[in-house]
């Protein structure tokens, strides 16, 4: 596995957690984790446009709820490259964010970013990392932010982390890092447009517990949710 930071960090151990009974997004849940998650990604798509001098956009064709041994199969085959920016979050709520790419999204928005993409892992240079890691980042806290804003919940954020390595392996690192007990993924598909219509996929992962899912819920006034 290829890891960046600032310094050197180790994720995890690698190992999924045995899941108690799947949780299931309602309508209701489902509409307002979208509306997070809008708002967020707009947030990022502003500060995108700000850094690098031109539009971008995205959109959410997709939102879930999975269980944590199943997150890797979003991507397609879980022995697919992938690209993952992790954050560890605390605060009022304490959980994961994750933004995954699939390999070939990865070198699209390098492309996009940096004018060139690396074409095999080993060929990934401080200057590919850094890339990652700040979109991780522009991403990852736009999210965060938006729940925080949208619920008055205080939430702190880590630096990120950049892994490159099978989707399935990066997945059970993130995995390893979350609580034993009662955690649900949400899934926030995304497309990434820039102004020559390159469409880049990323999923989108948030890992709270059970109990930080229902206190955001609550906050947003559906007190019976998960």
């Amino acid at each position: 596995m290829i890891k960046f930071s600032g310094s050197p960090t180790i994720l995890g151990k690698a190992g999924f957690l045995k899941e108690k009974d799947e949780i299931s997004l309602g309508l209701m849940e489902a509409s307002a984790v979208r509306e997070l998650a809008n708002i967020g990604l707009g947030h990022a798509t502003t500060s995108l446009s700000e850094l690098l001098g031109r539009p971008f956009n995205m959109q959410v064709p997709n939102v879930e709820t999975v269980g944590l041994s199943r997150v890797s199969e979003l991507m397609g085959d879980p022995l697919d490259l992938a690209v993952g920016i992790y954050m560890p979050i605390s605060g009022d709520i304490t959980g994961h964010l994750v933004f995954l790419f699939p390999w070939g999204s990865a070198q699209s928005l390098w492309k996009s970013l940096v004018g060139s993409s690396p074409d095999s892992p080993s060929d990934v240079d401080d200057l590919f990392a850094s890339a990652a890691l700040e979109i991780g980042n522009i991403i990852n806290s736009s999210f965060l932010n938006a729940i925080a804003d949208m619920t008055g919940l205080a939430l702190h954020a880590t630096p990120p982390l950049v892994s490159i390595d099978l989707g399935a392996t990066i997945v059970s690192s993130v995995v390893a890092e979350a609580e034993l007990e009662e955690v649900v993924a949400l899934s926030i598909e995304t497309e990434i447009f820039d102004t020559t219509d390159t469409v880049t996929h990323g999923y989108f992962l948030c890992v709270p517990t059970l109990g930080g899912l229902k206190l955001i819920f609550s906050r947003l006034g559906i007190p019976e949710a998960a």
